[in-house]
């Protein structure tokens, strides 16, 4: 299976780009973090598309797309939070999501197949105080992915999945100390992978979790 992933470096991109891997998967990301070609700004249209472009050209389209490049800000009310950090997370979290579909699926309608995740969370279907930004971000993701699930063919699916409350870098700025009470990336991967491989058009829709 060809996989394409952004934020493929930290927390649960690199898990997962490392476990697929690992069963035999040949998997394709770019991230912020990374060297060479693959640094690609997710927030950027222009990279996103020459990287998907040289990508296709190379190995072909994918079968699993997966917009996982997030970023999150310290909690705070709304009304103190800063509208570049606003202007930036929504950048990555929700545009970032539609540029990568919007790179890959002209490359996946000639098939007619493939299945494209977007990361979602729990707060993309509850909110909580202090994290408007993300909430925001989090809930334009699953309103995304609903939509284009209605415009697929038939034999493709639309996913968006909350992968659970993790220990990464993000829930560390978001939470502190209390981050280290919740799972692991690596403690994680394996339950998710298999979700993620047996995504097909069947799930086309759904809202699910790890």
């Amino acid at each position: 299976m060809r996989v394409i992933l952004s934020g493929h470096r930290r927390g649960l991109g690199a898990a997962l780009s490392e476990h697929l891997s690992g069963l035999g998967h040949q998997v394709f990301g770019f991230s912020s973090a990374s060297d060479g070609a693959e640094r690609v700004d997710a927030a950027d249209f222009a990279q996103v598309s020459a990287w998907m472009a040289a990508t296709v050209e190379r190995h072909g389209p994918p079968d699993l797309v997966v917009a996982n490049a997030a970023l999150v800000v310290p909690p705070r009310p709304l009304w103190q939070l800063e509208p570049t950090e606003f202007s930036r997370l929504i950048d990555v979290n929700v545009k970032g999501m539609f540029y990568l579909f919007r790179a890959a699926i002209p490359a996946m309608l000639g098939p007619a197949r493939g299945v494209l995740v977007g990361i979602s969370s729990g707060y993309g279907r509850s909110t909580t105080p202090r994290m408007s930004a993300y909430c925001t971000s989090k809930w334009a993701v699953e309103g995304m992915v609903k939509t284009l699930a209605q415009e697929l063919p038939k034999t493709m699916a639309a996913v968006s999945v909350d992968p659970g409350t993790l220990q990464t870098d993000m829930l560390k700025q978001a939470l502190g100390a209390g981050a280290k009470f919740f799972p692991t990336p690596d403690q994680w991967v394996g339950k998710a992978a298999n979700l993620l491989l047996g995504l097909g058009p069947q799930h086309n829709g759904q809202s699910l979790c790890v």
